[in-house]
């Protein structure tokens, strides 16, 4: 199974990256798959699990978190096809690319524990059309180092009291 996400907000709009099986860092840390270039993306924001049932998003304690369909994500859920993922200022819209969506899509599951390799596959872009216009993107595709499992951050979601919100 092949899930594809295409940036439907942010920089490069328009562009789409192809996730074969396997697990994919989203983050700004050195150890990432994909490195959105934001201060609103933690170093290790979520973690994308592509599976032969479908396509897995957990956020990793991320302090801004992640939404799927403006829903702030609280545990590891099966996404269906035109899933609307934000991470920080980015919006990406999932297209299953050669199954049919899974019929128990959008159903939170239990946590999976946290893979002990996330350089077993890399996330490869689709090709460019021809009206893509950008010259440098604000994602990084990338081929990460080993990852202790250690050094994954763990810190709970940091949101403002409401007395704090401006």
């Amino acid at each position: 199974m092949n899930v594809k996400m295409l940036v439907v907000q942010g920089r490069p709009a328009g562009k789409s990256l192809s996730f074969p099986r396997g697990e994919y860092y989203f983050g700004r840390g050195t150890e990432c798959h994909i490195r959105p270039n934001s201060d609103w993306v933690s170093r290790q924001h979520c973690l994308l699990r592509v599976t032969s049932e479908g396509a897995y998003l957990r956020d990793l304690g991320s302090r801004n978190g992640t939404l799927v369909n403006g829903v702030l994500l609280e545990c590891e859920r099966l996404l269906t096809h035109g899933d609307q993922i934000q991470i920080g200022p980015l919006v990406f819209e999932v297209e299953y690319e050669d199954a049919p969506t899974p019929a128990h899509a959008g159903v939170p599951t239990v946590p999976a524990p946290l893979p002990a390799d996330p350089t077993s596959s890399h996330a490869v872009p689709s090709e460019p059309n021809a009206e893509d216009t950008t010259s440098a993107a604000d994602i990084t595709l990338a081929q990460p180092p080993p990852l202790d499992p250690s050094s994954v951050e763990t810190a709970v979601h940091n949101y403002p009291a409401e007395d704090e919100v401006s």
